[in-house]
């Protein structure tokens, strides 16, 4: 008697459960998890860069003007009282030499990953200032070749405002 059902529960497991097996694997292997973004602070702004990647500024933040390089796609800058903000997607990729920078005040270069792309931020004090702005910060974004694909930098008055500009940055998504 106790033959029986085992022999039975292997013939249903057999049997029956292989196509639900088959479903569950099925329905796993087409889920997609959608992709998370970055946290994006209270009160910021969504800013479309034309067909090429999106990114959150400070309320307060304006455009100040529509320009780029003939090298890149898109570009724009954007202004507040603390900082000076240009923004651009292109693979045109000019880097300051690292020996000019290793020489910079308060020199600070971190690698990280901006919505899955390798990224470099770094930053120093300038050696003169620009108008009021005392410190840059910039982030380059490389695509999985190596390739530049876009670029931001910031001119900015005070210490605190490098960390605004790196909350710029890490809010990037690229189409």
């Amino acid at each position: 008697m106790d033959r029986k059902p085992v022999y039975v529960l292997k013939k249903l497991s057999m049997g029956r459960h292989i196509p639900f097996v088959v479903m569950i694997f099925m329905v796993a292997s087409c889920s997609q998890t959608p992709k998370a973004g970055p946290a994006i602070p209270v009160g910021w702004k969504r800013v479309e860069a034309d067909k090429f990647m999106t990114f959150y500024l400070p309320n307060g933040m304006r455009l100040e003007r529509e320009e780029m390089c003939v090298e890149c796609a898109w570009g724009s800058t954007y202004s507040n009282d603390r900082m000076r903000l240009h923004a651009t997607y292109t693979s045109w990729n000019e880097e300051y030499a690292q020996d000019y920078l290793a020489k910079q005040a308060e020199y600070v270069r971190e690698m990280t990953t901006i919505d899955g792309n390798r990224a470099k931020i770094q930053s120093w004090r300038l050696e003169q200032g620009v108008d009021e702005y005392k410190l840059t910060i910039e982030v380059r974004v490389y695509d999985s070749s190596g390739k530049l694909k876009a670029m931001m930098y910031a001119l900015c008055k005070e210490g605190s405002d490098l960390e605004a500009a790196k909350k710029i940055f890490m809010t990037m998504q690229f189409y």
